[in-house]
């Protein structure tokens, strides 16, 4: 990659008022960046997914032959096919449930229990979630 240009990006960090943590990760990415190989065609692909990834968002959309849309509360019942949402959850609870599939065992005080069917580990079973978090199957494409 070009060399970075480290004035300029403390002039933007000033006068945008960037944090001094959040100023000094962005430096320590940039000095990576610099040392990174990568054609330029790529490199808006690359800043999606490490977006998605560093923030524990899943990429792969789960069983693309079906159509999924936001559950909503009310219109959930026991044994309904249901995802959680790629980006449900942040950093390490991302990476254990953003992107998993399961059914419904049960419905309590709003939340709705989830039992993982997708064969990932671990296995989710009885996990709570919020009816917002989730996605159902509504058929095939």
């Amino acid at each position: 990659m070009p060399k970075i240009n480290r004035n300029w990006v403390e002039e933007q960090f000033i006068q945008a008022k960037v944090k001094i943590p959040v100023g000094k990760a962005v430096l320590a990415m940039l000095d990576a960046w610099e040392k990174i190989s990568i054609r330029k065609q790529d490199i808006d692909e690359a800043h999606e997914v490490f977006a998605k990834l560093s923030k524990g968002h899943a990429l792969v959309e789960s069983d693309p032959e079906y159509i999924w849309a936001d559950a909503q509360p009310g219109q959930i019942t026991v044994a309904d096919v249901m995802r959680v949402k790629n980006d449900a959850f942040e950093e390490e609870l991302g990476t254990i449930h953003n992107g998993r599939e399961g059914v419904v065992v049960a419905i309590r005080y709003g939340d709705v229990i989830f039992k993982s069917t997708d064969g990932r580990e671990p296995m989710l079973d009885g996990v709570h979630y919020s009816p917002y978090k989730l996605q159902k199957r509504i058929g095939k494409k």
